[in-house]
């Protein structure tokens, strides 16, 4: 029997998935009218935490657009203004951004991760009530880590007060 692994974390859960957009109101039509995303947050965003994660020299500005999609929150991410109809999407903000872990502790979750020699894109962060951090894969998707409020673990849980267990008990 092969012993159990160890990891540097023990209390990840799945939270949300952050997709890039061109055109939000485009995606809206598509996520919200087609495939019928229930959109419980909208957000503008921008300042030097974004600026580190999306690697950025100058300030970023966008929107956020979240919703519940089959029991999952999807964020929509657009940011600057909409493309013209001559410029071709800007492949870099499109598609999956990010891969989003709830935690219960996001200071010592932060603690663990630089200990184990990963280097945060910058300290914790707060939006909302909802404190975060990013780190990079080895590849470099940014996985973000983030603490809820009110102990909610998902953000279903927080926006319909409804646990969501996701995998096995």
């Amino acid at each position: 029997m092969t012993p159990p692994r160890t990891s540097v974390l023990d209390d990840i859960s799945f939270c949300h998935l952050v997709v890039g957009v061109t055109d939000m109101d485009r995606a809206l039509t598509f996520y919200r009218d087609v495939l019928g995303m229930d959109i419980v947050f909208e957000t503008l965003i921008s300042g030097e935490p974004f600026d580190a994660v999306l690697h950025a020299s100058r300030k970023q500005e966008g929107r956020v657009v979240g919703g519940l999609l089959g029991g999952l929150m999807v964020e929509l991410l657009s940011l600057g203004a909409s493309p013209t109809e001559t410029k071709p999407a800007r492949r870099a903000i499109t598609g999956i951004h990010n891969v989003s872990l709830s935690v219960t502790d996001l200071d010592d979750t932060y603690r663990r991760i630089t200990a184990a020699g990963h280097r945060a894109d910058q300290e914790p962060f707060e939006i909302g009530g909802v404190r975060m951090f990013f780190v990079k894969d080895p590849d470099g998707t940014p996985v973000e880590f983030i603490e809820l409020p009110d102990g909610a673990r998902s953000t279903y849980e927080m926006y319909r007060g409804v646990t969501l267990r996701m995998g096995p008990e």
